[in-house]
């Protein structure tokens, strides 16, 4: 809670004496970098490439507070001296981080709206610095477009003079290799010009040595069929092979005339010798003798005439093979022309398109080109915009409590204390036999039945249980360390079992701070100081108290030798007489671990309570306590957790919820009627070991009085 306040306290300070600051603002809208200039554009546009660029956005929000665009805005202004110290004007880089502070840049989203924030105490100035802002923000913009601009058309210019120097060359080698070559070429300029480069010769030649080796073949067919030809086969195939010889033409029709004679004459029954059949045949050898040799004539011509055919064969392929060459020249000529006049149409070509594009991006860019624009004017504010007193306050809030609950967290993360029953059970394995809660009073200063004693009750209860295991009635009370509320146990406990009807002896055995005397109201000239020195008897050291059934030994006075007192054989003699006249009797010890007291005291008594303080000593100690009990041999017959804060230990509020009981007891006069109950259980004690104290003796068997409180609890 602490935190909690002081965080939104210094919150709320900081924040009313915070100056008012006015909001005014400007939005400008930014188009992305305009594309570079081209020569050449794929099928593509640009705008189908576009791609936004996330980093846009961002990358113009840090140009704006940059020196680049703030140093002209500071200058234009003169902010130097209208933001002087005591007639001091700022330096630029001062009053730019001045400036860069006043700034907040936001970005609408979805769109290219950038919204340029200025903060100042004064609504006038906070307006003029957004609007000066923006101004030359997009003055900027502009100025770097036109420069883009111009840059890229001269470099397009550049890039179209290049073309046409080399389309000059170009054309000058084309017309070079076609003079060269020979070559005539009606349409220079045009792909299609019409014109082949061919020689007519070499088509000429090639069809005279086809026709002479056509010519040449048949003649060698002729001469090799009239080798194997007969007059028989002649008369056959003599229009086949068209000879076109007259003699021939003559003597085989006659031939054949004087064949079909013969064949009359045999088939008239004629024989061969006879005078008819002879003459014929005489006739036909002739005809055919005179046929031989015309035939052999003639494949002798046909020889010669193969021969000179063969001779002509040979002089045309000559004639070819040298005008193919002379072609094959002319064609490698033709070629390089070919390519020379391509390169040269493709670089007109592109030389055309340049000055196309140049032509074009010319008018296009010479347009009116707005990279950025203001489209919202900044205007004075009618009202402040910080500090924002609600949002710090709820903001405050939620941060104290979150503070205030992580300390709270951290800090018991820290506590290394006793805080809980379960602690001390599973550190000592010891009960833990009674919850004292913070603010509880000294008993013998109360009434019986209060809301005060009912932890001393329940705490009594439980120690008579860990009693009557052992049979224990002489007991110390011991802590760890000073101011843990053993005193106030003691003088708590016994009072409870005083009101109980037991005859209760409390021995104040802390001789170098004693309270008890003060808790009673008692003198303390005389008591366990003086027994020990041997100065006095045990009947004068034990004084009674205003509490029926409860008496007390002082400290008494001591010197120096307090240690060799209680080691002394009087101190162990006091325990056993005390032990015999008393029900119970309860020592009042020093911190154990501080002082050798409480261990001597410790070692003579039959078990021992341990008192911790909730939330004040490390746990260690309190094991440390239980340590220094089991090496001395004393029982332990647990602990009691005291000073619980039940404010903030909601674990223990059911220690302390009993306090209603009391009230509506009283209301029905219910008190008075458990005291009659109680003094009817403890009267036949009292009865039983006289009304003096110090010289009852110690009843034995279960007493009523326990009946009763184990009913009660």
């Amino acid at each position: 809670m602490l935190i909690f306040l002081l965080v939104v306290s210094t919150v709320g300070v900081i924040t009313y004496f915070t100056p008012k600051e006015y909001l005014s603002f400007a939005t400008i809208e930014v188009e992305p970098n305009m594309n570079p200039v081209r020569i050449f554009t794929d099928s593509v546009t640009s705008e189908e490439t576009a791609v936004t660029d996330p980093k846009f956005t961002r990358t113009q929000f840090q140009i704006i507070i940059r020196k680049g665009v703030l140093y002209p805005v500071i200058q234009r202004l003169e902010l130097e001296k209208r933001w002087a110290r005591s007639g001091q004007p700022l330096t630029r880089e001062q009053a730019y981080n001045k400036l860069q502070s006043m700034l907040q840049l936001t970005e609408v989203r979805n769109t290219n709206l950038i919204q340029i924030n200025v903060y100042s105490t004064d609504p006038y100035e906070a307006a003029l610095l957004a609007n000066t802002v923006a101004t030359e923000y997009m003055e900027q913009r502009i100025s770097e477009a036109q420069e883009i601009i111009e840059k890229g058309l001269g470099q397009m210019r550049d890039e179209v003079a290049q073309k046409e120097r080399a389309v000059n060359d170009a054309y000058a080698e084309a017309s070079r290799l076609r003079t060269e070559a020979g070559i005539i070429d009606p349409n220079p300029d045009s792909f299609d010009s019409g014109s082949r480069v061919e020689d007519s010769s070499v088509l000429t030649n090639q069809e005279k040595v086809n026709d002479s080796r056509s010519q040449i073949a048949k003649l060698k067919s002729k001469v090799e069929q009239l080798d194997h030809l007969t007059s028989d086969d002649l008369m056959r195939v003599e229009s086949l092979l068209e000879l076109n010889d007259p003699i021939l033409e003559q003597k085989l029709p006659l031939y054949q005339n004087a064949l079909a004679d013969r064949a009359k004459l045999l088939n008239s029954g004629l024989g061969h010798n006879h005078p008819d059949v002879k003459a014929i045949q005489a006739q036909i050898d002739t005809l055919e003798h005179q046929l031989r040799q015309q035939i052999d004539s003639v494949r002798k011509g046909m020889v010669t005439e193969l021969a000179i055919a063969q001779s002509s064969l040979d002089s045309m392929e000559q004639n070819l093979a040298t005008s193919q060459v002379a072609q094959q020249e002319k064609k490698t000529a033709s070629a390089q022309y070919l390519d020379a006049k391509y390169r040269y149409l493709q670089e007109r070509k592109l030389l055309e398109e340049a000055k196309t594009r140049l032509s074009s991006q010319t008018m296009e860019r010479t347009m009116p080109q707005k990279p950025a624009a203001i489209r919202d004017e900044a205007e004075p504010a009618s009202r402040p915009s910080r500090p924002k007193v609600i949002l710090n306050m709820v903001l405050a809030a939620l941060a104290g409590l979150v503070l205030g609950v992580g300390f709270a967290y951290f800090l018991e993360y820290l506590d290394t204390s006793v805080r809980t029953m379960e602690q001390v059970e599973q550190l000592l394995g010891l009960p833990v036999l009674g919850v004292v809660p913070r603010g509880i009073r000294l008993l013998p200063q109360t009434a019986d039945d209060t809301a005060d004693a009912e932890a001393y009750r329940i705490m009594q209860t439980n120690v008579d249980i860990a009693r009557r295991k052992g049979a224990v009635s002489v007991i110390t009370v011991v802590s760890g360390g000073p101011a843990e509320g053993k005193s106030t146990t003691v003088c708590n406990l016994a009072t409870t079992y005083a009101r109980s009807g037991l005859h209760t002896l409390i021995v104040d055995g802390d001789l170098r701070r004693p309270v008890q005397h003060e808790h009673f109201d008692l003198d303390n000239r005389v008591g366990l100081a003086e027994y020990l020195r041997d100065n006095t008897d045990l009947d004068q050291v034990i004084q009674s108290s205003q509490i029926p059934n409860l008496s007390v030994i002082t400290s008494g006075t001591h010197g120096s030798r307090v240690v060799g007192l209680l080691k002394s054989e009087r101190m162990r003699q006091l325990v056993e007489k005390t032990k015999q006249q008393f029900d119970l009797v309860l020592f009042d010890c020093p911190p154990i671990l501080g002082l050798s007291d409480a261990s001597l005291l410790s070692e003579l008594a039959e078990g021992s309570i341990i008192v911790t303080q909730h939330r004040k000593f490390p746990r260690s100690m309190l094991v440390r306590v239980k340590s220094a009990l089991q090496n001395i041999g004393t029982t332990c017959l647990g602990a009691v957790l005291n000073q619980v804060d039940v404010k903030y230990d909601e674990t223990y509020l059911y220690y302390t919820s009993y306090g209603h009981y009391y009230s509506n007891r009283r209301s029905k006069g219910q008190v008075r009627e458990l005291a009659s109950v109680g003094s009817d259980l403890a009267s036949p004690a009292a009865s039983a070991n006289g009304s003096k104290p110090g010289k009852s003796s110690k009843p034995s068997g279960k007493r009523p009085l326990d009946d009763f409180t184990e009913d009660v609890y």
